[in-house]
Formats: C-alpha cells, structure tokens, sequence
C-alpha cells in the first residue's frame, strides 16, 4: 500500500459507507422509522424516499393497460446544517458525509451508530455488501496540462490539438488480497471563470455474507478505507498534492 500522508485540505466533497443486506420478508417501512426519536434532535429533516413502478398487461384481445405509481423504499435523515445524511432503506443503509470532511474516524464512527440503530429497527437476517466511497473535486485553470496532476490522465491520438475540453473515463480494478473491486471515475469538466473542476470518484466495495451479530464488516471497512487511500495516493502526482 502506498504510504498515506495527511492532507490539510483535502478535495472531499462526499464521503459515504454504504451496507447493503437481505431484509426479513415481512419487514415493513413503519419498521424503519420505530426508533427515529432516539436520533431526531441531530438529524431532524425527514423525508420518505421512493421508487417508480410501471406496470404493462394485455386482456386477452383488449386493449393493453399500463399502471404507474411509487412505493416507499425507506427515509433519509439530514442534520440540520445539510453535512451528514443518512438514509434507512428496505435494501440497506447509507452515511454520507459531505464537506466540510473531519477524518475517517468521525466518520466511521458516527456511521456505526446510526448503522446499530438501523438493525434494531429494521432487523436485517445479512450484510451482503460493504462499501464506502469518496467523491473528491479540485479545480485547474483552463487548459493545464492534465498530465502534472493524474497518472492516467486520458490519451490524445497524435497529431491532434492536445487541449482537453472535456473528459470521463471510468474502470474496474480488483484486489485480491482482500477480495475487493474499486470503480475509479475520472472526469473534467469545464467551470465559470475559465477554470476546469477534475472529479476523482473512488468507490471500493466487497461483496460477502456477514452474520449481523458479528463485527466481520467492521474489519472489512476498514480495509476497504485503506485500499480507498491506496487509489487515491496512486492516482494522483505530487503536483497535484501540493493543491491539498
């Protein structure tokens, strides 16, 4: 792994840990909100979040009929300055941490509480998915050359005019040493007053069963975090850490 140096300001926009997991059959999105009182002083703003749902069937020779609606998936809570955001979902839990980003052991552990407090209420049989991700943003004057600043910076066919309007570029790497696959996102996009804002999305996840009443995803987070800093150490160039 790369050697990990602190950065004082770090180009975090959202940081997220992501639990997915298999939830009883008969769980009831009323099951989700029990235990919201125990939490609703520091995220207060509530609201259900939902999902379209199309339906399409044929009578025989009649006519065919479509049905649309939505369904209540699960709620997400926001304190009440907008930086932290959770959401309890029929399929799993979400923290995110927008800017400003304290470190990963607020995080990490702010997320834990409110993962205990999900469990209680919602009473998941598995954990089938860990993951957590980081959303990083910085900006650039115009037309630098993008190749001081990302190791892999996207490649201009020779002989055409090398200067970069706009760019994405998104792969899949494993790592087998603890069975995790990242998803590095790389883009560019031009902003107001000539400057360009460079997106670096780095989500690493690892798919498994964990029993909920261990603390296997605890470990497994926090290699995850670490394979996360390991990417981001070795996607950028010196250049580019003098900017943080």
């Amino acid at each position: 792994m790369t050697e990990v140096r602190h950065l004082q300001n770090a180009p975090i926009k959202e940081a997220l840990i992501d639990i997915q997991v298999a939830l009883p059959e008969k769980g009831s999105m009323e099951a989700l909100l029990s235990l919201y009182e125990s939490f609703k002083d520091d995220y207060p703003d509530m609201k259900a979040l939902h999902r379209g749902e199309f339906g399409f069937q044929l009578n025989g020779g009649e006519s065919a009929q479509t049905t649309m609606g939505h369904s209540v998936i699960g709620y997400r809570f926001a304190s009440s300055d907008g930086t932290q955001v959770v959401q309890f979902r029929n399929d799993g839990f979400t923290f995110s941490r927008l800017e400003p980003y304290q470190d990963w052991e607020q995080m990490r552990d702010e997320a834990i509480k409110l993962w205990e407090i999900y469990i209680n209420s919602a009473s998941p049989m598995l954990i089938t998915r860990v993951a957590t991700r980081f959303i990083n943003v910085f900006t650039l004057p115009y037309g630098s050359d993008l190749n001081s600043y990302l190791k892999a910076p996207p490649v201009i066919p020779e002989g055409l005019n090398n200067e970069v309007g706009g760019f994405f570029t998104r792969i899949e790497i494993h790592e087998p040493t603890i069975g995790a696959r990242g998803l590095i996102t790389q883009t560019l996009e031009k902003s107001p007053e000539d400057q360009a804002s460079i997106v670096l999305d780095i989500d690493v996840f690892k798919l498994g069963r964990y029993e909920i009443g261990e603390k296997g995803y605890l470990e497994c987070l926090e290699n995850l975090h670490d394979y996360k800093n390991d990417i981001f150490f070795k996607s950028l160039t010196d250049t580019a850490m003098e900017l943080f």
